[in-house]
């Protein structure tokens, strides 16, 4: 008795992989990360308030650290302090120190007796990178995100716009100082004490940088060191 013939089964078809399901998960990954845009490196950087573009840069943007024993919540609070200090009014400073509210620490600045604006020009400098040395080097996380974001802005030149402020600032708003140009300017003694932060910064990481490559082997002598070429 001749055999059946098996009867043929339908094969269902297999779906072709999408050309996304076909793409690695490490690609997939890459592809969900925003595109960052490099920093600017040269130009013209504005800021004043905190709540301005590039606030993190202003003396009155939060920013805690601590010197002596003493508490300071701004960089503009450390400032008037010091100013107070450099001055001899102890009961200012000790006011300034103890205030929270920036207008009320502004009007504090205007009290300070005995005040000499020649003088204090001359000591507005080091005072100002003493307060941008502690925001953005101290050794904390807060501190190492201000510098992030500060490296972030490229090279270009930091100008403090405070209209109210020819020391400094340089006496007009962003918009007033396009329009009068820089010869008008005042000193900017804020912003330049930050370029100076950024330059030292950057000094440094390219020092540690070539520690780091040196190769003392070519001073190895029978497993000593030896510094005689």
């Amino acid at each position: 008795m001749p055999k059946a013939k098996p009867k043929s089964v339908a094969r269902s078809k297999i779906p072709k992989k999408s050309e996304a399901s076909t793409i690695p998960k490490t690609l997939e990954k890459a592809k969900a990360v925003p595109e960052i845009k490099p920093p600017a490196t040269s130009g013209r950087v504005f800021f004043h308030e905190p709540s301005d573009e590039h606030g993190f840069l202003s003396p009155w943007y939060t920013s805690h650290f601590s010197i002596k024993d003493e508490d300071y919540e701004s960089s503009g609070q450390y400032i008037l302090a010091e100013k107070a200090r450099a001055f001899g009014d102890k009961k200012a400073r000790q006011r300034i120190l103890e205030e929270h509210d920036t207008d009320i620490l502004k009007f504090l600045g205007k009290t300070i007796k005995g005040l000499d604006e020649k003088s204090w020009r001359r000591r507005a400098s080091r005072i100002t990178k003493s307060a941008n040395m502690h925001k953005f080097l101290s050794d904390d996380a807060e501190s190492r995100d201000l510098l992030r974001q500060l490296k972030n802005l490229g090279t270009g030149e930091l100008i403090f716009a405070d209209p109210a402020d020819s020391v400094l600032g340089i006496g007009f708003s962003a918009a007033e100082a396009t329009e009068v140009g820089h010869a008008q300017w005042g000193d900017n003694v804020f912003g330049k004490a930050i370029e100076e932060v950024r330059n030292t910064k950057a000094w440094k990481d390219q020092k540690a940088s070539h520690q780091r490559d040196f190769d003392t082997s070519i001073f190895d002598v029978g497993g000593r060191l030896s510094v005689y070429w």
